[in-house]
């Protein structure tokens, strides 16, 4: 979504509600091109990798969850926003992630399991920012229920054709 303003040079703190709402889908929109660009899968990406800082992609995602009218559009933005949580710090190149059987072993240490350490904690990491990220969006889906879905909105006429003063309600 282009604006005729470059964000950059502005102060974030002087944005009015509309360029703040317009900031955050384009966000949203530089990371769904990532997306597609990019074919992640269940693959774990250096946050490195976003078009801006992780916090800020969430957030953004939140703000045009929330001031989404339709339903539809905003599980198809809550299921993008999750991807989120395949980008930990540090991980450096792209890692690709495929199960593999689970061999019943002993307790000992193999000397190769130091080297997975890292990738364990990026991964649980990974697992705390799902459940983070489930219910941050589940509250902007519900803030936008509670906005758009309150009221039974229907066309300002009645049924003999006359209209309704007050509105759609």
């Amino acid at each position: 979504m282009a604006t005729s303003y470059d964000s950059r040079a502005r102060n974030a703190a002087n944005l009015s509600d509309t360029e703040v709402l317009a900031e955050a889908h384009e966000r949203v929109e530089a990371f769904l091109e990532l997306l597609r660009r990019g074919h992640i899968g269940s693959d774990m990406l250096d946050t490195d990798e976003l078009p801006s800082g992780k916090a800020s992609l969430e957030v953004a995602f939140r703000l045009v969850i929330a001031t989404e009218p339709r339903k539809q559009a905003r599980r198809r933005l809550a299921a993008a926003g999750m991807v989120l949580a395949q980008f930990q710090p540090g991980i450096g190149a792209r890692t690709s992630i495929t199960p593999a059987p689970h061999a019943k072993t002993g307790n000992a240490e193999k000397p190769f399991d130091r080297e997975f350490r890292p990738v364990d904690a990026a991964l649980a990491r990974m697992a705390s920012d799902i459940d983070r990220l489930q219910k941050f969006f589940v509250e902007a889906e519900a803030m936008a229920e509670r906005r758009f879905e309150q009221f039974d909105i229907g066309a300002p006429f009645r049924e003999d054709g006359t209209y309704t003063w007050y509105g759609h309600h």
